[in-house]
């Protein structure tokens, strides 16, 4: 993958098409290089990893770094990097859904459903509504 050769401090290296879509959409490198140091990590079952801010890792900023920093990072707290499994930034942007973490089908099996279920009821007469 090239890598972006502008961003020489920060020590996850960008690829270039992750530096283009910084730019096109107005992400600050610290607040990105502030995501990638203190972030929350998470795997997408394909491979890559996606590095978003939770409430944790804010206030881990607001211990660790100057206010302006810490500033910024709460600015872009719906902003997402998405690394590969060689440790580059494929891509970055800011989250407009919830992250979905759980993409098992453990939800799917009985008892687990959030939908009602439609209840069967006896009545007196022994028979089934």
């Amino acid at each position: 993958m090239p890598l972006a050769a502008s961003v020489v401090a920060d020590p996850t290296p960008l690829t270039t098409h992750a530096l283009v879509r910084a730019r096109q959409r107005g992400i600050d490198l610290e607040a990105l290089a502030c995501l990638l140091s203190y972030g929350r990590r998470h795997h997408d079952h394909r491979g890559a990893e996606i590095v978003t801010f939770d409430h944790a890792a804010l206030d881990e900023v607001a211990r660790r770094e100057p206010r302006p920093t810490w500033r910024k990072a709460v600015e872009a707290s719906s902003l997402y990097a998405v690394l590969g499994p060689d440790g580059f930034v494929i891509t970055t942007g800011h989250r407009y859904r919830r992250v979905v973490r759980d993409r098992s089908l453990a939800s799917l099996r009985p008892g687990r459903s959030r939908r009602p279920r439609d209840a069967h009821f006896v009545t007196q007469s022994g028979v089934a509504t």
